[in-house]
């Protein structure tokens, strides 16, 4: 399974930030060809100090090739194409080829 992850920045407005992305960036998204599994949420953490990202999202898809094409898919550039209305704080991309360690 290939993974993207999706790290957002903490944005100048988180209200602004909730409600653009899930009114309108998560169906975007879920337009997304060959998406096998979506998932996203709020960072937090365990000692109770601030986490480093707000927010995360992860893609799952079957292999490499198929979330360069399901990117470079006019719903793909869409989904891209909106970030920049919301995540004011900034967004980081992590692409991983994973593989289940446990089951």
């Amino acid at each position: 399974m290939y993974r993207v992850t999706i790290v957002y920045n903490h944005p100048a407005d988180p209200a602004a930030f909730d409600e653009h992305y899930s009114s309108k960036h998560v169906p975007l998204v879920q337009q997304i060809p060959s998406v096998k599994r979506f998932a996203a949420g709020k960072c937090d953490s365990l000692d109770g100090n601030p986490p480093s990202a707000y927010a995360l999202a992860q893609l799952y898809f079957e292999s490499k090739a198929e979330a360069g094409q399901a990117f470079a898919s006019p719903e793909g550039q869409n989904a891209a194409a909106d970030v920049a209305n919301f995540a004011s704080g900034g967004v980081t991309m992590l692409f991983t080829d994973e593989e289940t360690v446990l089951p």
